[in-house]
């Protein structure tokens, strides 16, 4: 380009105009520099409330005889029954006769307790026999709670019922909670809740302990200390680990 004297020419240089990223090129480059939108999940605290009583004592504590609602409870509030020094070591049953009840009479894996008055037991097995049979009526502020529904369907016999699904799978550990059943209202702040109770399984030969556990869940399931505790370990461990190689590293450099 000429601007000498008034006069205007051009020249050209040979240069060539450089073509655009197809569209194609463009997502590939927007997934490499992480341009393109996303979405993640964001982990939120979850609260889980629960009121623990253990009832197996002769005198029930004072501050056991009327202990009150501290925080609001939503419903479904489940309720648990938690056995201490409990050993589920007896693994006999017959899983014919939770399949096909009375029309497997084979009790052999069920000694010695498989039949009772030369009839099977249904279900037989020291599993289905040691059956947890403690009861609990529930009222709140001195009325009945109407919506509790217990997982106990049994009629006398020995046929077993609801109650006896929770407790067939055997505990891994010595302390562990099973289901009972669960409320179905709502429990305000300063409700009282008062549970009439029949003590029929014992555990004072073997020093065990019971309680009864009322519990909300959240959708990590109810109140678990395992991860916490598991979590503060690997870091413990972890930062051990990372100081044991700085003083390596420090003592014996490159």
């Amino acid at each position: 380009m000429d601007l000498h004297g008034g006069s205007l020419s051009t020249v050209s240089t040979g240069a060539q105009a450089i073509p655009g990223h197809s569209t194609r090129d463009d997502v590939f480059y927007q997934f490499t520099q992480q341009n393109l939108p996303a979405c993640k999940p964001v982990l939120t605290a979850a609260v889980v409330f629960e009121i623990v009583d253990r009832y197996l004592i002769d005198c029930v504590p004072e501050e056991f005889r009327s202990n009150k609602v501290l925080k609001p409870m939503k419903a479904p509030i489940y309720i648990y029954y938690q056995l201490d020094n409990y050993y589920q070591n007896h693994r006999r049953r017959s899983n014919l006769h939770l399949l096909h009840g009375l029309g497997c009479n084979d009790t052999s894996s069920c000694k010695p307790l498989e039949s009772s008055h030369d009839l099977p037991i249904v279900p037989c097995g020291l599993m289905a026999w040691s059956l947890f049979n403690d009861t609990y009526t529930f009222s709140r502020n001195s009325s009945e709670l109407k919506h509790v529904y217990p997982f106990n369907f049994q009629n006398g016999t020995l046929i077993g019922g609801g109650k006896l699904d929770p407790s067939i799978p055997t505990a891994p550990l010595p302390t562990f909670r099973k289901l009972y059943g669960r409320i179905e209202e709502d429990l305000d702040v300063d409700d009282v809740i008062v549970v009439h109770l029949e003590n029929n399984y014992s555990t004072y030969s073997f020093g065990g302990k019971k309680k009864l556990v009322l519990s909300t869940l959240s959708w990590l399931g109810g109140k678990n200390d395992f991860l916490g505790v598991a979590n503060l370990f690997v870091g413990a461990f972890c930062i051990l680990i990372s100081i044991i190689f700085l003083l390596l590293h420090v003592k014996n450099p490159r």
